[in-house]
This record gives C-alpha cells, sequence and structure tokens, in this order.
C-alpha cells in the first residue's frame, strides 16, 4: 500500500464519493439512466377518465352478469314447469301411441275420440297414399289422370308394356318385326302404303333393315315417352279449361239474375234472386248435384212433361196464357150454352103444353 493512501483523512472523503462509489460507478450509472418526460395535467385527466370508465364498464358488467342469473333461475322454473306433471287424458294417450298430432282440441269423452280417430285417420291414409305414389309414381299418374276426366283404358294402352317400344327387343332375323317398326315410324311421318313398302323392300335388299329398325325402335321409344308424359299434362290443362268455362258459364248466369226481374214473362223479386242463384248453383251432394237437380230428378212426371212442353212451345208463357184464357172462356161458354139448351128444352115443354110460341125472355144470352 502506498503511503500517501494510508494518510488519508475523513476530510478528504466526499458526500458524491459516497454516494456514486467512485468515478467509475458514476459511469455506470448515468449509462443506465433513462430520461423520463415530466408528466402534464392532460394525461392526469385522461387516466381519470379512462378509470372512470372502466368503473362503468365493470358496473354495467356486474348488471349484465346479474340479470343472466336471473334469466337462468326463470328457465330453470320453466324446465321444473314442464317437467311437472300434467293430467292425461285418453284422447292424449291414444294420440301418443299413434305418434300423430293435431291442430284441434278434442274433449275426453265418447264423441271427442269419435273425432280425432277420423281425423287421425285421414291423416294414416293421406300419409299411406304419398308413400305409395312415392314409390309407384305410375299410380300417381293414372289416379291424377282420371280424376281429371281422363278414361282410364286410354291411360292403360298408353303404358302397355306389350306396346312400349323401348322395351321391344328386335331379333336380327326377324324381318317381320323389323318391317312392323319401320311400318310404324314413317306412318307417324305421314306417308302412306306404297312409299313406305318401297322403302322397306329397299332396306331388305341392301342388308340395312335391321339397323334401319333398330334406329326407328329407339326413335319410336323417345316419342312414345314424350306422349306419355303429355298424357297427364294435356288431360290437367283440359280440366282447367272445363272449370273455367263452367265458371264463365255461371258468372253470366249470376249477372243474368242480377241484371233483370223478369224471365220469359216470369218475374223474380229481388229479395229471392240470391237464394235462387244459390238453388241452381251450389253443390249439395258429393257428386256436385244442386238442389235444383235433386228437385228435378225427384218430381212427378207431370211437371217434368210441363217444363219440356215448356221448352217445347218455346217457352213462350204470353201465347200459352192466352190460350188457357181461351180455353177457359170457351169451356165456361159452352157450360152456359149447355144450361141455356137445357132450360129452353125444358120451356119448350112447358109451351107445347101452353103455347107453342117460345118466349125469348126466358134465354139467358148473357155471355
Amino acid at each position: 500500500m502506498n503511503p500517501e493512501e494510508e494518510n488519508i483523512g475523513l476530510d478528504d472523503i466526499s458526500f458524491d464519493d459516497v454516494i456514486s462509489g467512485g468515478s467509475e460507478s458514476t459511469e455506470v450509472a448515468e449509462d443506465l439512466a433513462i430520461d423520463a418526460p415530466e408528466a402534464t395535467d392532460e394525461e392526469l385527466d385522461a387516466d381519470a377518465e379512462g378509470l372512470t370508465e372502466s368503473e362503468e364498464e365493470e358496473e354495467v358488467e356486474e348488471e349484465e352478469s346479474s340479470e343472466e342469473d336471473e334469466e337462468d333461475d326463470y328457465e330453470e322454473d320453466e324446465e321444473d314447469d314442464e317437467r311437472s306433471p300434467v293430467e292425461s287424458t285418453v284422447v292424449a294417450e291414444v294420440l301418443d301411441k299413434l305418434g300423430y298430432e293435431t291442430e284441434e282440441e278434442y274433449d275426453d269423452t265418447p264423441e271427442g275420440l269419435i273425432a280425432m280417430t277420423q281425423d287421425v285417420g285421414k291423416q294414416m291414409a293421406e300419409d299411406q297414399l304419398d308413400q305409395l305414389f312415392e314409390n309407384f309414381p305410375l299410380v300417381k299418374n293414372h289416379l291424377e289422370y282420371v280424376l281429371n276426366g281422363g278414361d282410364s283404358k286410354n291411360f292403360m294402352q298408353a303404358y302397355d308394356p306389350k306396346l312400349d317400344y323401348n322395351q321391344l327387343e328386335l331379333v336380327e332375323d326377324d324381318s317381320r318385326s323389323q318391317k312392323g317398326i319401320l311400318a310404324d315410324y314413317f306412318a307417324t311421318k305421314g306417308h302412306d302404303k306404297d312409299f313406305i313398302d318401297e322403302l322397306l323392300t329397299d332396306y331388305e335388299d341392301t342388308g340395312k333393315l335391321y339397323q334401319k329398325a333398330e334406329a326407328a325402335r329407339r326413335a319410336l321409344g323417345k316419342m312414345q315417352e314424350t306422349s306419355r308424359q303429355q298424357l297427364v299434362q294435356s288431360q290437367r290443362q283440359e280440366k282447367e279449361q272445363r272449370e273455367t268455362q263452367q265458371q264463365e258459364f255461371w258468372n253470366g248466369v249470376y249477372e243474368t239474375i242480377e241484371n233483370n226481374n223478369e224471365f220469359a214473362g216470369i218475374t223474380v223479386p229481388n229479395r229471392e234472386k240470391s237464394k235462387f242463384f244459390d238453388y241452381i248453383s251450389t253443390p249439395v251432394t258429393k257428386d256436385g248435384r244442386t238442389q235444383r237437380d235433386l228437385d228435378h230428378a225427384e218430381s212427378e212426371i207431370e211437371t217434368k212433361l210441363a217444363i219440356d212442353y215448356l221448352m217445347y212451345k218455346g217457352f213462350d208463357l204470353q201465347k200459352l196464357v192466352e190460350k188457357k184464357a181461351r180455353t177457359s172462356n170457351a169451356k165456361s161458354l159452352k157450360d152456359r150454352i149447355s144450361r141455356n139448351e137445357e132450360r129452353v128444352k125444358s120451356a119448350r115443354g112447358r109451351q107445347r103444353r101452353k103455347s107453342k110460341q117460345v118466349d125469348l125472355d126466358d134465354l139467358d144470352l148473357n155471355f
């Protein structure tokens, strides 16, 4: 050790030397120092605002959490209510066993059970029909065709497997069948028999009969399939046209009744027009017959003949009434004359006894 270092006194050591630990320690501290900017009042206000917003968000979250807890409690109560036993009925048990649901509510009585059975029976029938139509679309097409007014025989003939070109198999050495197929094909194109026979002979001579017949068979199969598809569609369109024409007809009848007070000499009061239209137009039976149809069918033969006679005479009621009046007057006049003749004969008998002259004052000439 240096003698100088040993003689260092306390006075030689400064306060800075103790804090800094010497010059080297001072340099290290200066290197690690970070210049921190001074805070402003704006930053403080911003911090305060941020804290306030944070507190408000916490309050909102607490309120939402409380509401969710209340909703959960409410849902649990509802589930408890659903799980609570409900009084069961015979109708409900039957529906549950059958696996059907209905919009109607039925009384737990024999009548309610009958009504429920009828409704469920209809649903079961519809379900079975839907399944049947899905598995057999040909049955559905046939039923739709007939319900639209088509003839079942025409449908069955169109779908006859024996007449199905797509299912027909041609044998190469069966020239008769090949000629028949070609004849059918060219006939659909409008060619006459002589032209077809000449063409078939040419095919047979050139060895093209089987090839051409197979092509004709495929073409006829396509045409047949198209015709089958159009069969149901065309029948549906015909039904729509008939319904449109029928609607137009009854619209015309309604307008005629509303716009007129007299029909062929017969007066119809305004208060009866609506009922009269319903009488002749509204179906009252499942087959579509109206009350007018029923009354006409059940009426006496004389009533039908009277209506037919009116039609035969052109429904000219005026002439018929005048004729009836003339007939009645003539009959009345004839009766009067007959009575007067009897009185005259009686008077003549008396006159023969008293006088041969006839007293004209005794005759009733007031016709």
